[in-house]
């Protein structure tokens, strides 16, 4: 079945003006919405200004409560924010709290770590895990403690 060309560029006149129509009231509908957010909102500078109390919030998270310590590690510094996790890092072997530090704080994979110290990539990995166990009990220790 052949259609002219006429009903052609009738059907694509209607779906143009339908086009059209869509638009428009989308549009009517976002300038609608936007006022009304405007007619509710309330802009920060003017709660700052009239506000007996600060507008704002501290994250406990990040409020440091401990002091933190620092660690040198491959010529680099580490600092570990946290007393409990500093003092079971000081109770580890020096050879097992670099390996720990250098893939949990430097985040550095065994292989490159086992380049730097000049062992086996297996006897890294052996002792990063021999670490963990020690580090988990150290901190269960202090856990217990308190």
């Amino acid at each position: 079945m052949m259609l002219s060309r006429e009903y052609k560029e009738r059907v694509e006149r209607r779906f143009h003006a339908f086009c059209k129509a869509v638009l428009h009231n989308e549009a009517c509908n976002y300038y609608r919405e936007r006022t009304r957010k405007i007619q509710h909102e309330i802009s920060y500078e003017y709660l700052q200004e009239n506000t007996p109390f600060a507008p704002h919030s501290m994250d406990e998270n990040f409020v440091l409560q401990d002091k933190p310590t620092a660690f040198v590690v491959n010529e680099q510094t580490v600092i570990v924010g946290s007393e409990k996790l500093a003092k079971a890092l000081l109770c580890l072997s020096e050879g097992w709290r670099e390996i720990i530090l250098m893939r949990y704080y430097l985040q550095l994979r065994d292989k490159q770590i086992a380049a730097l110290l000049g062992k086996p990539r297996t006897t890294v990995n052996y002792q990063e895990n021999a670490a963990l166990k020690q580090l988990r009990k150290e901190m269960e220790k202090t856990n217990n403690d308190e």
